[in-house]
């Protein structure tokens, strides 16, 4: 899930080229598929090679979804993308700046939503909201990549269940059942931390794992009139009595050692191996993160991992997050516009898009994929994502960053900062980023 978003400061971070799907520094020539041509097109002269210029944050650009895409792009069409890949936590801050000097890339991997209104699409992406594939779009999708009722990316990306992922055989092994309310989930805590199990690794270092966003669902879900409320500066996070029972829940497992020792140097890519350990028993995450991310780099795993919900102090019985959909756009100022906008007409062509999905365990966003498969998790856990799914809302709240926004929960947990001082902290960061982004209601 992904994963799960997202100031104008000018930083300045090394961009990496990636090679497609492959993730060197290198970009690798394609090899040119040969047609044999018919009569009326013997004589017309084959269309020019292009390389594309891609931007995209480098956990994105790992995605199987998006490899296949991109890869399948290179092969049936002989152009080449170069895709530049910065790190997730300075890769927005690189991407505005680049905006910012007329620097950007052919096409863009970002969010909808809220978060892409912050870079002004109707400036800078092409509006596709006229093109066919529009109408293939599930309607669940559509709020996520629209901005004022104009559509500007295409969601090539996994359709994930957020929640919770655990070990079934620890689970097995101290008979834990799987939590059914916030008291069941401590005290299963509680019975791993005494035997010895970490209950949850958290990616601590790399800031954005720690996912409050999932814990924002139940809470907007709750309250209809909050998002509005805090998009136009009439409410803040500090005015809302959930905000400090959810912040107030990473300073508790912080605290009761529910993190294990040393968490404050746990990393996102140090997860899979400390979920096969043993050693830790559970993770926030998503359910195509199993087949994506830990069958590869812990093979046989992915029968041993199972999902529940999230519990994040908000809600009794826990939440799961649904699909938050990164989608990609066309730079309406590239100087290869319309070889850009025809890499997403391939991409959204209905056989395309069948052989991109085709096995991947992931919900998709197109109506007429069928070649996709459910998660066996997911499917497990039907019944309880059934009743306990929201809506993703981070992506909807100006001025978020999943990022900045993340910052002050880390001081709370280390002790630096009390709930009261990090909501406060988290505020802050938000309205001022409402405030350069020029939003109504923060001039």
């Amino acid at each position: 899930m992904n994963r799960k978003i997202w100031s104008t400061l000018i930083c300045t971070a090394s961009v990496i080229t990636l090679l497609v799907g492959c993730g060197k520094s290198t970009t690798e020539s394609v090899a040119v598929a040969t047609t044999v041509p018919t009569k009326a097109a013997a004589s017309t002269p084959a269309a020019e090679k292009v390389t594309l210029t891609l931007l995209a944050n480098q956990d994105w650009a790992n995605n199987p979804i998006v490899k296949k895409a991109w890869s399948l792009y290179e092969e049936k069409t002989g152009n080449k993308l170069d895709i530049q890949g910065v790190p997730i936590d300075s890769w927005e801050k690189v991407m505005k700046t680049k905006f910012a000097t007329g620097e950007m890339t052919d096409i863009v991997m970002y969010y909808g939503g809220y978060q892409l209104s912050a870079i002004q699409p109707d400036k800078n992406f092409v509006d596709m909201s006229a093109e066919p594939w529009v109408a293939d779009l599930k309607d669940f999708v559509l709020p996520q990549v629209k901005v004022k009722n104009k559509v500007y990316g295409l969601p090539i990306w996994e359709g994930s269940v957020s929640g919770m992922l655990y070990n079934k055989a620890i689970f097995a092994k101290y008979n834990i059942k799987v939590p059914t309310t916030q008291e069941e989930f401590l005290a299963a805590c509680e019975t791993l931390k005494k035997n010895g199990v970490a209950p949850i690794y958290m990616a601590f270092k790399d800031t954005w794992p720690l996912l409050p966003q999932f814990g924002f669902d139940p809470v907007f879900k709750k309250d209809a009139t909050l998002l509005d409320k805090l998009n136009a500066n009439q409410t803040k996070f500090a005015d809302v009595k959930e905000m400090k029972d959810l912040v107030g829940w990473y300073k508790l497992l912080a605290d009761k050692g529910y993190l294990g020792d040393k968490f404050s140097t746990n990393t996102w890519d140090g997860q899979p191996a400390a979920i096969a350990s043993g050693k830790y028993a559970m993770i926030y995450a998503w359910d195509t993160y199993i087949d994506s991310d830990l069958e590869k780099k812990e093979p046989g795993i992915s029968s041993k991992i199972g999902l529940m919900p999230s519990f994040m102090g908000v809600n009794n019985e826990g939440t799961y997050e649904g699909p938050n959909a990164i989608a990609t756009y066309v730079n309406k100022n590239s100087k290869h516009v319309d070889q850009a906008k025809a890499f997403i007409k391939f991409l959204a062509d209905t056989k395309n898009l069948n052989e991109i999905y085709k096995d991947q365990k992931t919900q998709t966003y197109f109506n007429s994929v069928t070649t996709n498969i459910p998660t066996p998790q997911y499917v497990a856990a039907k019944e309880s994502v059934d009743k306990l799914i929201n809506a993703s809302v981070q992506q909807n709240i100006i001025g978020y960053s999943q990022v900045e926004a993340v910052k002050p929960i880390q001081d709370l947990m280390l002790g630096s900062k009390t709930v009261d001082q990090a909501i406060k902290a988290m505020d802050d960061e938000r309205i001022k980023s409402a405030k350069a982004q020029k939003a109504p209601g923060f001039e």
